[in-house]
């Protein structure tokens, strides 16, 4: 996983670690996120 890809990671988990505390989701964006996520992991 090249240096972009393990800083948007990061971000990421902390956006949902942001959501969690806030009791909220944001379905679209992890959607993408977990879509996308096999492709930029390789």
């Amino acid at each position: 996983m090249n240096m972009r890809n393990g800083d948007f990671y990061q971000d990421c988990s902390t956006y949902f670690e942001f959501l969690r505390k806030e009791g909220r989701t944001d379905y679209t964006f992890e959607d993408e996120y977990y879509f996308t996520m096999p492709a930029i992991s390789s």
